[in-house]
C-alpha cells in the first residue's frame, strides 16, 4: 500500500464514519457542512480503492455516495 493509499484510508473512514454514526440528525437537522464533509471522506475512500484498482469497493462506496445524497435530498425539509 502507498503513503498515498495510507494517507486517504487515513482520512476517508474515520471522517466518514464519524458522520455516518449520526447520519439521521444530518439529514433530520439539514446539517450541509457535516454532509459535504462526509462527501469528502468517502470520496477519498473511494479514491484510495480506485488506486488499488479494486472495483467492487469502488462501486459500493460510489453507491453509497449517491444513495446518501438522494437521502439528504428527499429527507425532512425544514
Amino acid at each position: 500500500m502507498t503513503g498515498a493509499q495510507v494517507a486517504l484510508f487515513g482520512f476517508g473512514y474515520p471522517v466518514s464514519i464519524a458522520v455516518l454514526t449520526r447520519f439521521v440528525p444530518v439529514v433530520r437537522e439539514r446539517r450541509l457542512p457535516w454532509l459535504a464533509l462526509h462527501h469528502v471522506g468517502v470520496a477519498a475512500v473511494i479514491a484510495a480503492w480506485a488506486t488499488r484498482r479494486e472495483g467492487v469497493p469502488v462501486a459500493l462506496n460510489s453507491t453509497w455516495l449517491i444513495a446518501s445524497s438522494a437521502w439528504y435530498v428527499l429527507g425532512r425539509k425544514s
